[in-house]
């Protein structure tokens, strides 16, 4: 990997590269691609990025031209989306143009300069064979990258004071930590180990958010409360055919219960009418729950109408996707609003559980997140001491299981380096609180209404908290979308048109 990967710059500096810029006529774009944006990588192949500009702002020689336009913009206003590659917190490259999980198209028709970034993750090896991706290195190579165009901003098209950040999945978790921790001085010690121009901004102007997995300290407690109906999973548990075990059933259990207390704790604000948002100790009642309800109807409700008024590609009528798909039983629709029964039965009926429980730090610790808080001795680690206190309530019930996985769980108490490192890529911990960052003005957030990789109300939170914090959030979950960057076709460039 480190001899044979693909380097166009040979020096930090875009200058040495005039030359290497080319021309794609299926995109009608400049490309100069497999940048390195640190002078110290590490992992070469994942520590690179690709630059594609709509024709008219450059020319042959590698200049940017000034004089032309493109709908509207000029190569001095024109907003630069800058997508991340994550997912898994696992190492990526960046993406090339028409291949997987590219959807630089939409941006360069609409003439906007698109940048595609590679990282690091939880399985990258340095040339020593040590371990050099974990937490946060995903989110130290963006910053990075996003110093080093800066760095080079007068050869690039662009304004740099309007990046917009894009990612999914992993990649929304580190697209809302762009827009939240822009020149956070917890990371200064690690952007200086990794090369970045520390003269630089990591800011960024706004984030689109797909499908974040984040809030990992709370998601096992939200997945068990979202999912508490279901005692299957499609991914398998330790039970045969992905039925959950007796102990999993009872932590579980213990599992919502202590969600319930963390949701309302946060005292989260609804936006609506400025009450408090609370979930009662009923599993399916209080205000909290009635919010999510309300999303998930105005997700349907949106996609009905869009079926009803032919928007969409599908050949099927409303009463086509409810009666003939058997829906009827769980979701109604009068016209003009559709009306989920209640969110168990949406979930056994339409959306099932994917993940058994725990959902992200495992018990056998084979998950990416146990992966991405592993360290170079210890590559796999549970994070969550939370889980510990639910199996030391079972401990008599279930006293083998207690004895296989509460001592492992345990030790995170006391490991000070550990809490660090969860501290530091968990995005609630810098919106509304003490933290020092350089804020996006703008995030919008779309979630797949059949997303089971983490629960719905991770994504409620964070643009609850967001919008709390003065941000302006626009979010909403999108119906039959899964686990994906969900989303209406044409509905982002609106976005982005509006904020710029």
């Amino acid at each position: 990997m480190f001899n044979k990967t693909k380097v166009t710059n040979k020096t930090m500096e875009l200058a040495d590269c005039k030359a290497e810029w080319t021309f794609n006529e299926t995109y009608k774009c400049w490309c100069l691609e497999d940048i390195l944006y640190t002078a110290k990588a590490v992992t070469p192949k994942f520590q690179r990025l690709s630059i594609f500009v709509p024709e008219p702002y450059m020319r042959k020689d590698g200049e940017i031209n000034q004089a032309r336009q493109m709908n509207g913009y000029t190569a001095q206003t024109v907003p630069v989306i800058f997508e991340n590659n994550s997912a898994g917190y696992m190492q990526m490259t960046h993406t090339w143009l028409g291949g997987p999980r590219c959807y630089a198209e939409q941006y360069l028709e609409q003439g906007y300069v698109y940048i595609t970034c590679g990282n690091r993750g939880h399985e990258s090896k340095d040339a020593d064979g040590r371990y050099c991706g974990k937490a946060p290195a995903n989110l130290v190579d963006l910053k990075t990258a996003l110093r080093f165009i800066r760095h080079n901003q007068s050869l690039i098209p662009g304004d740099m004071n309007k990046i917009i950040s894009v990612g999914w999945s992993a990649g929304g978790a580190m697209s809302t930590l762009l827009a939240v921790t822009g020149n956070n001085k917890n990371f200064t010690s690690y952007l200086e180990e990794n090369g970045a121009f520390m003269e630089e901004s990591d800011a960024v102007y706004a984030s689109q958010i797909y499908c974040p997995v984040t809030d990992l300290e709370h998601a096992d407690l939200a997945y068990e409360w979202l999912f508490a109906a279901d005692k299957e999973n499609e991914a398998g548990a330790v039970a045969p055919a992905g039925i959950m075990t007796p102990f999993e059933e009872a932590l579980s259990i213990r599992l919502k219960d202590a969600y319930i207390n963390y949701f309302n704790n946060l005292k989260l604000v609804n936006p609506d009418n400025k009450e408090i948002l609370q979930l009662t100790g009923d599993v399916r009642t209080g205000n909290g729950y009635e919010y999510l309800m309300s999303k998930l109807n105005e997700s349907a409700s949106i996609y009905l109408k869009k079926l009803e008024n032919k928007e969409l590609s599908a050949e099927y009528s409303v009463a086509d996707y409810i009666l003939v798909n058997e829906k009827s039983e769980w979701l109604s629709w009068d016209g003009k609003k559709a009306i989920i029964k209640s969110l168990d039965s949406y979930i056994l009926s339409h959306r099932r559980r994917l993940k058994p429980c725990t959902s992200f730090d495992t018990l056998k610790k084979e998950s990416c997140e146990n992966k991405v808080f592993g360290t170079p001795e210890n590559p796999n680690m549970h994070f969550n001491p939370q889980i510990a206190d639910a199996i030391s309530e079972l401990r008599e019930q279930f006293p083998k299981e207690y004895a296989d996985y509460y001592t492992e769980y345990a030790k995170v108490k006391d490991d000070a380096n550990l809490a660090k490192r969860v501290y530091l890529i968990n995005p609630l911990n810098y919106i509304g609180t003490d933290e020092k960052s350089d804020q996006a003005k703008y995030c919008r957030i779309r979630v797949g209404a059949s997303d089971a990789d983490t629960s719905f109300t991770v994504s409620m939170t964070l643009a609850l908290k967001l919008q709390e914090a003065g941000i302006q959030t626009d979010y909403q979950i999108v119906w039959e979308q899964p686990h994906s960057e969900a989303d209406y076709k044409g509905e982002v460039i609106d976005w982005i048109k509006s904020i710029v």
